[in-house]
């Protein structure tokens, strides 16, 4: 009877022990916006995938894999720690800040989940282990590796105060397109590619257009608060919206003319397969302005859309179909152009 017991305990204890870690692990994911992730993890599998398909069979791959998810990841908390801080120092205490109704911004450092004290461990670490394999890969390849981290992080730590110039959807488009691709393929072949840096810069113009589709929808709130976005240069939403469509477009054309001087393989032009989550997210995005009652339906060609039920019962679907189709346009050109390549 005694070891039946015990053996429940035991049986109690891991499961209350897996609840725990899967907890954390969930915290941590929201922490640090993880969602966000796929907008560093698709730049690097595309470079990977066209750097085996010019070079030997690469090495040492996941290493740059981990260390681009700690600084975005880094990033990402360093932002919202910046954020949470100037409105301390404005008078205000954690339960009266307010990031917007749609900005589910900083939620477990404002509800003390976690404190401003852990947080900095957080960041600390993150940045800690992205720094060593940055060294790892600068002994493995030279100097070139220490330029690209040291102008990245520059950026990085910049990028909190970038509202002040209008400039934080320039800053992450450079840092998610050029820096990082340029910075996994030198580190993976010890060379610059010209082919990378070209189609880089439709990554970059894709990820900075997913920043320009949150900042129209956030609109009334950054003026509120008088937060300067690249968005708010046009004025008005609608205006907005016409440079939303403008940097998509570049993104595709700097794709179709750069194959078609021959400068890209021809497969290159499989990213096109995701014009219809361009044009889907266009005509969404529009009706952010116009219409009210709109009824979200995801379909399997727009991407993954995560805990969806979730979404729709917190009723925030209005908010994250939009940001969804800007992540998976940006998510699944690289994928699809990354597989096609390498698959010719």
């Amino acid at each position: 009877m005694h070891l039946e017991n015990l053996t429940k305990l035991k049986f109690t204890y891991n499961i209350n022990a897996m609840k725990n870690a899967k907890l954390k692990i969930s915290n941590f994911f929201e922490l640090t916006r993880g969602y966000s992730v796929l907008m560093s993890v698709a730049p690097w599998f595309l470079t990977v995938m066209w750097a085996q398909i010019y070079l030997p069979p690469i090495k040492d791959v996941f290493q740059t894999f981990i260390g681009i998810v700690c600084v975005h990841l880094g990033t990402n908390l360093f932002d919202d720690y910046i954020d949470v801080k100037k409105e301390i120092k404005s008078g205000k205490t954690l339960k009266n800040i307010d990031f917007g109704a749609i900005n589910n911004k900083a939620k477990l450092i404002l509800n003390g989940t976690y404190s401003l004290k852990q947080v900095v461990t957080i960041i600390s670490v993150l940045y800690a282990i992205a720094l060593i394999i940055g060294i790892y890969y600068t002994v493995l390849q030279g100097g070139w590796i220490l330029a690209i981290m040291a102008i990245s992080g520059v950026l990085c730590l910049l990028y909190p105060f970038a509202t002040k110039f209008y400039s934080g959807e320039l800053i992450v488009g450079v840092i998610f397109g050029p820096l990082l691709m340029s910075g996994t393929y030198y580190a993976l072949c010890g060379l610059i590619s010209t082919r990378i840096l070209i189609m880089s810069i439709s990554v970059g113009l894709l990820t900075a257009a997913l920043l320009h589709t949150h900042a129209i929808m956030d609109w009334e709130y950054d003026c509120t608060v008088g937060k300067n976005t690249f968005c708010r240069l046009f004025k008005t939403k609608e205006n907005a919206i016409y440079a939303l469509k403008a940097i998509v477009w570049a993104a595709y054309i700097n794709v179709i003319y750069f194959t078609l001087t021959g400068w890209l393989h021809p497969n290159a032009l499989y990213a096109l397969l995701t014009l219809p989550i361009a044009v889907e997210l266009f005509k969404s995005i529009k009706d952010y302005i116009n219409i009210k009652n709109v009824k979200f339906i995801p379909a399997w060609w727009m991407g993954p859309m995560e805990d969806w039920e979730n979404i729709k019962n917190v009723r925030m679907d209005f908010f994250m179909y939009r940001f969804y189709l800007a992540r998976n346009l940006c998510f699944l050109f690289c994928m699809i152009a990354g597989i096609a390549c390498y698959l010719k």
